[in-house]
């Protein structure tokens, strides 16, 4: 189903020129990280091959310390032909001009997939930004006549690149953002799981430590009973040498028994 490109071709009248068009992207897509992410999670102008000179416009950070390298695209004169063909109803211009718009983003594609995927510094994909969602729509619509498969997926097999357009890369580094707060989360978790584990472990040596303790008590506590009845066995004895009568008693006490033993 065509799509309408009136918006479309008043913004080409707006921004005239290449470099204007292509600063603009950039500008967009730098709009959509920082908005979507905290400054803690992307870098600008990262260099992702040293045997390159070229720096990637935004590079994503993962948990990992991978980066995800994401570079805009605005082929500015081929979607003009696009828009242009459309506008005039030239299907056979329309048809051509749309061959030659996949053509380009395959060309951007691959230039991506030399300059600034090198994994592990990065990962193994990276993310073409279409800064418009009609060239966005247009690029995801497009199927090769003589293969049938569409671009996007020609795309991802092929130089492992995903496009995608304003709408798509929000959801994207949405999707990204809640994936790593899901992790900071496990992360906690599981550190709190290895905590208590821990203090776990820690409480049952304490417990068998009591358990020693208490036994080692009652041994001392036995020891304490043993010498009370020694201390109060003597105390009784010095008594009796204090006391004659008591002595002279124990005395014939001993003797008798021993006549008794003797018989």
């Amino acid at each position: 189903m065509l799509t309408k490109y009136c918006y479309e071709d008043n913004f080409n009248k707006i921004l005239g020129g290449v470099k204007q068009f292509g600063g603009t992207a950039e500008w967009g897509l730098k709009a959509i990280v920082s908005d979507s992410l905290p400054n803690s999670m992307f870098v600008e102008n990262a260099k992702l091959n040293p045997a390159t000179r070229d720096f990637v416009e935004i590079a994503i950070k993962l948990p990992t310390n991978v980066l995800l390298p994401i570079d805009s695209h605005w082929p500015r004169e081929r979607y003009a032909d696009v828009v242009k063909a459309f506008n005039e109803n030239d299907k056979e211009s329309l048809k051509d001009s749309r061959r030659l718009l996949a053509s380009a983003i395959k060309k951007k594609a691959l230039e991506v997939k030399e300059k600034y995927i090198n994994p592990p510094i990065s990962t193994d994909f990276a993310i073409i930004y279409a800064p418009t969602e009609g060239l966005y729509a247009e690029l995801a619509s497009f199927r090769d006549q003589k293969t049938k498969e569409l671009l996007l997926e020609e795309l991802r097999k092929k130089y492992k690149i995903t496009i995608a357009g304003p709408n798509t890369l929000c959801a994207i580094l949405q999707a990204y953002h809640l994936g790593f707060q899901t992790l900071k989360v496990q992360k906690h978790a599981t550190q709190i799981h290895d905590d208590l584990k821990n203090i776990s472990t820690r409480f049952s040596k304490h417990f068998d430590g009591i358990k020693t303790l208490r036994k080692k008590l009652e041994e001392a506590m036995k020891v304490t009973d043993d010498f009370g009845r020694d201390a109060r066995s003597i105390t009784r004895t010095l008594e009796n040498i204090k006391d004659p009568e008591q002595v002279e008693k124990a005395i014939n006490e001993d003797i008798d028994k021993i006549k008794v033993l003797n018989k």
